[in-house]
């Protein structure tokens, strides 16, 4: 089976790159467990060979397509609706696509696709993928403690000998096709900067490609930015104790505990171009840190210089500002290469200063964040060279 995903992604290799370029930023999980044939989430796309088998390759290609389609719209990782189940959330993401058309490949599929449409549900069409899926909910939830419950869209009758997908029958394959699904505002940007840097978009209609692009419109929430990148640079320390049982053998071996041990250095710019309301939220930034589960904190203040080093252990309600000079983040980087025990470094400024000279051996992963969306604009290319980037709006 996977050799039928390699055809595909060599054939899309020059006539499909939009849809090429996606699909190299998800690696493929063969998983016989799930229930559907193909789904998304969590930075990876699942496939089950057992309900792929009979398929053709246009079949597989149409499903990966759809589900490709399903990613560029970040349904997998931004804007779940609270309060709807797992099925009502597919078959919204579904409703949402099928509005302005479905890509489909040039080959004809061998069967039909159950694929959920606004009609299907007396909706009207071109709403978007939230308002679908609290519609639905709301259907499904009169309909399950009535005899004559909502149905959900299935494929075409077909002959005995024919293997279905897994999209076909039952609840189960509806909700395991969304399980993978949750908010993450890292995913987020890391497509949406992929969107931006395409300039060739394939066979996907040129209304579809308007409404992938005015996706990326969307204002980058910094304190989610924040809680993903706390979670991608959080290491721990496994210790053997006898106080907790192993979970294979119970107490006839020892068992362990981890402590997290995470490094993380907040560099925060006190040039005189930025404000003593900007540096206000920008401490209020660090204070949120540990209410993400870090204990320990390095903050350092810098303008053309680094100032001290400071440990913190607590949210601080008093501090001293120092400095109100020129920018430059090359100290930052330069004392990073010193102390190369860091696992991650926030750097908070308004960006008005020359590019850093970065040395590669920095293991330190970077989020920037900017003062607002103006610097955001004008910093972001060169920023996201050396870690991620986002803004507050104050």
């Amino acid at each position: 089976m996977h050799d039928i995903f390699k055809r595909i992604s060599e054939q899309w290799f020059l006539r499909e790159p939009a849809f090429f370029s996606l699909y190299c930023t998800h690696p493929l999980e063969e998983n016989f467990a799930m229930q559907c044939a193909v789904r998304s989430g969590q930075h990876r796309i699942e496939y089950n060979p057992a309900l792929l088998k009979g398929r053709t390759l246009a079949d597989i290609e149409q499903l990966l397509r759809i589900e490709l389609l399903r990613i560029f719209m970040k349904h997998p990782y931004q804007r779940q609706p609270e309060g709807c189940s797992l099925t009502a959330k597919r078959l919204g993401s579904d409703c949402a696509l099928s509005s302005y058309g479905l890509p489909t490949s040039d080959t004809p599929t061998s069967q039909p696709f159950a694929y959920a449409r606004p009609s299907d549900f007396h909706l009207d069409e071109g709403m978007h993928f939230e308002w679908y899926a609290r519609r639905i909910e709301e259907q499904l939830e009169q309909g399950a403690g009535e005899d004559d419950k909502t149905e959900l869209p299935s494929e075409a009758s077909q002959d005995e000998t024919s293997t279905s997908s897994s999209d076909d029958h039952g609840e189960g394959a509806w909700r395991d096709s969304s399980v993978l699904w949750r908010e993450d505002a890292l995913a987020v940007q890391d497509i949406n900067d992929l969107i931006k840097t395409l300039s060739h978009w394939g066979t996907i209609p040129g209304d579809v490609v308007q409404m992938i692009q005015a996706s990326t419109q969307s204002r980058i929430d910094y304190r989610l930015i924040m809680q993903g990148f706390r979670g991608h640079i959080l290491s721990s320390k496994r210790r053997l104790t006898r106080m907790r049982p192993n979970r294979r053998t119970g107490f006839d071996q020892m068992g362990s505990v981890r402590k997290f041990d995470t490094r993380l250095l907040v560099a925060v710019d006190v040039s005189g171009s930025i404000s003593d309301r900007t540096l206000t939220y920008f401490y209020g930034v660090i204070n949120r840190f540990f209410r993400y589960g870090i204990d320990h904190i390095d903050s350092v203040q810098f303008d053309s210089a680094l100032r001290e080093v400071v440990p913190l252990r607590k949210a601080s309600r008093r501090v001293e500002i120092k400095g109100r000079g020129g920018t430059s983040f090359q100290p930052i980087f330069d004392y990073v290469l010193e102390h190369n025990d860091y696992d991650g470094i926030i750097i908070l400024t308004d960006g008005g200063a020359p590019h850093p000279v970065v040395d590669a051996s920095i293991r330190a992963k970077v989020l920037w964040i900017c003062e607002d969306k103006h610097s955001y604009q004008l910093c972001k290319d060169w920023m996201s060279l050396f870690g991620r980037v986002c803004y507050m709006t104050l």
